[in-house]
């Protein structure tokens, strides 16, 4: 979605005219983000001119906060800019999201706390709220975003906070990342839909499992996908009283990691369900082989897998 720009001029103006734009989703500016685009504005100027709106006197950013920034520091008095019509509200988000789109990744957080506005206004604008696909139309980001951020939208906003505070640490120094919340996020929606009864208090058993990732009894944030299998024990034929009391147990304060919790109650019943794909896809794949085209390797390969297999269905 583009602003109409028949009416846009390109002008030099004064940096400390220029107002950020409150609807920008990117928030964090990492000094570090920056250094590059400071060295390079100071050996050859501003190559990109920025985008504007008027308002009054003054003028809103569009497009380019980061360079506007870097003026700032480096104390220049003007910056080039191309001057548009201002946005109706709608259209200055949108604007904002498809640059995203385009260039680099802002933070994800940052993102989610805007959607809602444009379900708001699209709602508004259409009578109806946006589809997923819609909004991924409107907005230029991938339906998948868009999931993860309806993750980060839903958090209570003490762990949005949180986030935010660690979205201003260097990369390597945060914990408690967006994709961790989206990792628990997401395997307690799944909890909740197959075994609602072991969550009597959601935000109870997020707490519990914060404080074990930050002791490191959760050592990695992709073990909550273990955690979601277990609460699919059903698909595998696993025992679900026993995967509900591994989960009942998790959600503890103790030292009951996820790991244990997986091999405890239904990391058997997966193996045998890889174990009955990979054979079957073996035998289908035997079907199209005639005995006379195998080579002697593959069928000593074979003999391997028929004497391991007696000896398994011997023990029956």
């Amino acid at each position: 979605m583009l602003v109409e720009t028949a009416q846009s001029e390109l002008k030099d103006i004064s940096v400390d005219r220029i107002d950020r734009n409150p609807d920008n989703p990117r928030a964090i500016f990492r000094p570090a983000e920056l250094d590059d685009l400071l060295l390079s504005i100071t050996q050859y100027g501003v190559q990109v001119p920025i985008s504007v709106y008027r308002e009054g006197r003054r003028y809103v950013l569009i497009d380019g906060e980061r360079r506007w920034r870097c003026c700032l520091k480096l104390n220049k008095r003007t910056i080039p800019a191309v001057v548009q019509d201002k946005p109706d509200p709608l259209t200055n988000l949108l604007l904002m999201f498809n640059i995203h789109a385009l260039r680099e990744q802002w933070d994800l957080l940052t993102i989610a706390l805007k959607l809602p506005k444009i379900i708001d206004l699209l709602e508004q604008k259409n009578g109806s709220p946006p589809t997923e696909r819609e909004l991924s139309e409107h907005t230029g980001l991938r339906r998948g975003v868009i999931r993860r951020c309806r993750l980060l939208i839903n958090l209570p906003d003490e762990y949005k906070q949180e986030i935010l505070k660690e979205l201003k640490k260097p990369k390597p120094d945060q914990l408690l990342t967006e994709d961790f919340f989206i990792e628990m996020e997401r395997a307690l929606k799944t909890v909740e839909n197959a075994m609602p009864n072991v969550i009597p208090r959601k935000d109870d058993v997020r707490q519990v499992l914060i404080q074990k990732f930050k002791d490191r009894v959760i050592d990695n944030r992709v073990h909550f996908r273990q955690m979601a299998k277990i609460a699919r024990a059903d698909n595998v034929e696993a025992d679900r009283a026993a995967a509900q009391r591994a989960l009942r147990r998790l959600f503890k304060e103790n030292e009951y990691s996820i790991e244990t919790a997986y091999q405890d109650s239904v990391s058997v019943a997966y193996s045998e369900r890889d174990l009955l794909t990979r054979v079957n896809s073996l035998v289908e794949q035997l079907e199209d082989y005639d005995v006379e085209a195998l080579d002697d390797e593959v069928r000593r390969a074979l003999r391997k897998l028929v004497r391991k297999a007696k000896v398994l269905l011997e023990g029956e």
